[in-house]
């Protein structure tokens, strides 16, 4: 608490608000100035390198300001060479980031920086690891990369090593070729970075602020138990038959019976109870009290088990109930349900974490809501309402256009807010709010650095500047106009050709002389058609009252389409035989002419196909290309033959 207090009050608003504007090379200049005047350049040198570390992604320029730091500060702390070796990791050197860790892990043995190091450590290790598979102009892949790819020990055997490590060389290819293409400076990243890396940021921020806490103690798991033991209470029970008659002297004969033979009971259930339980030889399952009226109630659960209940009155009718197991009113033990506890308590540890962050946070915070704006920019329609101001937080506007894009990222879409409503609007707003003072507080506290925003972050640069990539190389390389596709239509014209089609009623028999005799039927008068099929076909159509659908030439059997097609409208055809040995009678409705798809109806197919069709090529040549002028040297032994015997003990 109180770092988080320190920290808050250390750097002046008006350069986080640089920041959280996205003003950098304005606070780039406030850092200078700050440098320049003497006033801690030690904290504003390391401000600036985040600057370019973080925001910019200018890590050569952030790697020489750290080491700068490091190299002219006599008291500078462990997070001088932490900065340091995570920029020369980014920057793949990473002997001298392994380095700058082992310094942190030494001298500066404080949490969270001493487990932050020491995995730093272990990630450059598998980097400088002698033993390479592999090399890509003089990028080294080394065994234990592979071997994590692999899994090694899990499910994954040696034959899989080498197409793991191809696609491994692959994505190094593509990703130092996103490099030479300057992905970075491209719009397609500047448009995903920002959002992604901040997704991971407010991730961080509440894995430290509230996922750390809400791990129940047992303390709150016994409390909670103790608190809701009428929740785990497992209610009196029995299990038992029944035979229900109508009349005591036939259920006294019963009881006679039972009484002699109570083996007999679920025969005599069987035969003789009114109850739906007769069925299953008067089993009632588990009952439990309010469940019975009540003279049976006090009779099955004062009934010992594997003892007859004797004639029970109830309702007019005469029941005999034996019981095969009673069972008390227990509590589940502790250690049964704890588990289930500690996952009820961490979640609403959870809830109380997350309000209490929010509260904190506001209550350091400076923030209004106009409501009076927030009505006219739902009323006003025009492109300036996007510039009205609906709120200030710490001194940082938020216009109806933070809003509009704010609700268009959320997903899925019916997640969306009404932004014709303003409580939900406000509500909006409020969310803007807390994600905007917890992404300053992640400024303030450097969240930037911790271990895990590190990891996710820069697997998102990759995947980002992958995508980047193939946006630049494949995708804007294609336009498709019309004349190509108007080409591209005539030159493939018969994949257009819609066939021969007609809607047409059946009716389908299993037996010829049935069929003969119902197309008498139908001949005689054909407007009976209808209810006929419903009546004698014994096809799914019959519930369609015939009706078989659009039928295109070449979809049914030759048979089908010899007879279909030769028939005019309103005529039915003869009694034919079709492959499954049933007997049909077809009425055609209407019929339709072979034609073409007109090029408007396909274009928009046509220029997809054309698109994806050159967007696979140039991909694949540049795939080929880069393969081709890469320096890729393999030292994977290669791959044993196995022996017939070795491949039929597999199988």
């Amino acid at each position: 608490m109180l770092l988080f207090l320190a920290l808050f009050l250390a750097l002046p608003q008006e350069y986080v608000n640089l920041i959280m504007d996205g003003e950098y090379h304005g606070a780039i200049a406030y850092c200078d100035g700050m440098i320049q005047k003497n006033k801690d350049p030690y904290q504003w040198k390391l401000e600036k390198g985040d600057i370019y570390y973080t925001k910019l992604l200018d890590l050569k320029e952030a790697t020489n300001i750290y080491q700068d730091v490091v190299d002219n500060y006599k008291h500078k702390d462990g997070w001088a060479y932490y900065r340091l070796a995570q920029a020369l990791e980014m920057t793949e050197d990473f002997l001298n980031s392994a380095k700058m860790y082992e310094i942190v892990a030494t001298r500066f043995r404080k949490a969270p920086l001493d487990s932050f190091s020491l995995t730093g450590v272990e990630r450059c290790f598998k980097k400088n690891y002698q033993d390479y598979v592999a090399t890509v102009d003089s990028y080294n892949i080394t065994r234990l990369e592979l071997d994590e790819k692999t899994g090694r020990g899990g499910q994954y055997g040696r034959g899989d090593e080498r197409a793991i490590l191809d696609q491994m060389i692959l994505e190094r290819l593509i990703f130092t070729s996103a490099i030479k293409h300057d992905v970075k400076s491209s719009q397609f990243f500047q448009d995903n970075y920002p959002t992604r890396s901040k997704l991971i940021l407010l991730d961080e921020v509440r894995a430290v602020e509230v996922m750390e806490k809400i791990e129940p103690t047992e303390k709150q798991v016994q409390k909670y138990y103790k608190d809701n033991k009428e929740t785990y209470k497992i209610r009196e029970q029995v299990m038992g038959k029944e035979i229900v008659v109508e009349s005591d002297s036939l259920a006294q004969f019963l009881l006679d019976s039972l009484k002699k033979d109570i083996a007999s009971f679920d025969t005599l259930a069987k035969l003789y109870s009114v109850e739906p339980t007769a069925r299953s030889g008067g089993n009632m399952g588990v009952i439990f009290k309010d469940r019975k009226p009540k003279p049976v109630e006090d009779a099955i659960f004062k009934t010992a088990p594997d003892s007859l209940s004797g004639i029970v009155p109830h309702d007019g009718k005469y029941g005999i109930y034996y019981i095969t197991s009673h069972k008390p009113e227990v509590y589940r033990d502790f250690d049964e349900v704890k588990k289930q506890i500690e996952s009820l308590v961490r979640s609403d540890n959870m809830k109380k974490a997350e309000e209490e962050f929010s509260k904190r946070l506001r209550k350091k915070a400076k923030f209004s809501i106009f409501n009076d704006s927030i009505n006219t920019a739902i009323t006003d329609t025009t492109e300036a309402s996007k510039s009205i101001v609906v709120a200030v937080v710490n001194g940082r506007k938020i216009t109806w256009a933070d809003v509009i894009h704010s609700n268009e990222e959320m997903s899925p879409q019916f997640g969306q807010f009404d932004l014709n409503q303003p409580d939900k609007v406000e509500e909006l707003i409020n969310t803007i709010v807390d994600q905007s003072l917890r992404l300053e507080l992640a400024w303030r506290e450097k969240y930037f650095l911790y271990d895990g925003y590190f990891v996710l972050v820069k697997d998102a640069i990759r995947l980002i500047m992958d995508q980047g990539l193939y946006t630049k190389i494949v995708l804007d390389a294609v336009t498709v106009d019309s004349q190509t596709v108007a080409e591209y239509y005539q030159e493939h014209l018969e994949e257009y050709k819609v066939p021969e089609g007609a809607r047409v009623k059946e009716i389908i028999l299993e037996s010829k002389e049935e069929a003969v005799k119902v197309h008498r039927m139908v001949k005689a008068n054909p407007d009976i058609f209808d209810s006929v099929a419903t009546a004698y076909s014994v096809a799914k159509s019959a519930l369609r009252r015939g009706e078989a659908g659009i039928i295109r030439k070449g979809t049914m059997e030759p048979s089908y389409d010899k007879v279909l097609f030769k028939l005019k409208i309103g005529e039915i055809s003869e009694v034919f035989t079709v492959r499954d040995n049933t007997w049909a009678i077809l009425k055609m409705i209407e019929h339709f002419p072979e034609q073409y798809r007109t090029l408007e109806e396909v274009s928009q197919l046509i220029e997809s196909r054309i698109r994806r069709e050159q967007q696979a090529e140039i991909a694949n040549n540049f795939l080929t290309k880069i393969k081709e002028e890469a320096d890729i040297q393999i030292f994977l032994p290669e791959p044993e033959e196995q022996t017939e015997q070795e491949t039929e003990k597999q199988e």
